[in-house]
């Protein structure tokens, strides 16, 4: 009777023994891979609406969803997004405070200087935006048709970018820009009340404030000279902080995965109506 009690407690003892170094190891591999998770810090301005844009204290958005969803086929990074100043997202990376800027980026040659990009995230559509019933829809064609008009933007979005490169080339014959901080609802207000003459605009977020504010206003599509030049580089990216070339190489092997699998394509049909995701062989 007790060498049959001793088995059973020899049996007993073996097996919390082996349960203990199942734990042990399991311990042991969670922690492994939680040491060799990188952590990686996107920052965005949290403007324009939808590509980025806060609702109910969260940060949400086209550019957000997107990050979101292709992070989630990287579990050797951890994602952790802030909002910031606009300016700041480039102060931030060039210190490598943040790796990732996310904010409807286009790209030019200074910022080419300065950091790396990702391919391309979403092909742009654009429009040029008027009063209703202004009779210069039916005038403009090219860019020349655009000198001396006055229009506004924010800094860093891709039509202010355009404008900005073709008044460095045409120093005689400018487009009357004003920067300005407000938001894109008050930009679309001051073209409705005449404050300014025109708006050069990407047609999907148009399309998304219009629909939601009605505005007395009209659109003509970007066409001729202007459409060569504006649309050479008709896409937004994501900026990486310089050194991060590994990122850069699995954030764009991540995207193709989203776009392959439908869900830019979700994405981009829920806050646009329909898909403006990029093309990749």
């Amino acid at each position: 009777m007790k060498k049959k009690a001793g088995t059973v407690l020899a049996v007993f003892i073996f097996l919390i023994l082996a349960i203990f170094a199942l734990f042990s190891r399991q311990q042991t591999k969670k922690a492994a891979a939680a040491k060799k998770t990188v952590t990686i810090v996107a920052a965005t301005g949290g403007a324009p609406k939808p590509f980025t844009f806060v609702k109910n204290d969260k940060l949400t958005g086209h550019n957000i969803e997107l990050l979101k969803a292709m992070f989630k086929k990287l579990p050797q990074y951890q994602l952790k997004i802030e909002k910031t100043k606009f300016e700041s997202i480039f102060s931030g990376l060039n210190s490598d405070r943040y790796q990732i800027g996310v904010n409807n980026f286009a790209k030019n040659a200074e910022r080419e200087k300065n950091y790396l990009f990702t391919d391309p995230i979403f092909k742009n559509a654009y429009v040029v935006i008027f009063k209703k019933n202004s009779p210069l829809t039916k005038k403009v064609d090219s860019w020349s048709d655009l000198n001396g008009l006055s229009t506004v933007g924010s800094t860093g979005v891709n039509t202010t970018t355009a404008i900005e490169e073709y008044n460095k080339k045409h120093t005689h014959k400018k487009i009357d820009f004003h920067y300005s901080a407000e938001d894109l609802a008050s930009q679309l207000r001051s073209i409705e009340s005449g404050k300014y003459d025109f708006l050069l605009m990407d047609k999907p977020m148009f399309d998304y404030y219009q629909k939601e504010f009605k505005y007395n206003l009209e659109t003509k599509s970007v066409s001729g000279s202007l459409k060569k030049e504006l649309l050479a580089e008709p896409y937004s990216y994501l900026i990486v902080s310089k050194g991060n070339q590994r990122l850069v190489k699995d954030i764009n092997k991540a995207l193709k995965e989203v776009v392959k699998d439908g869900t830019s394509k979700k994405i981009n049909e829920k806050y646009f109506g329909e898909d403006y995701s990029p093309t990749y062989k």
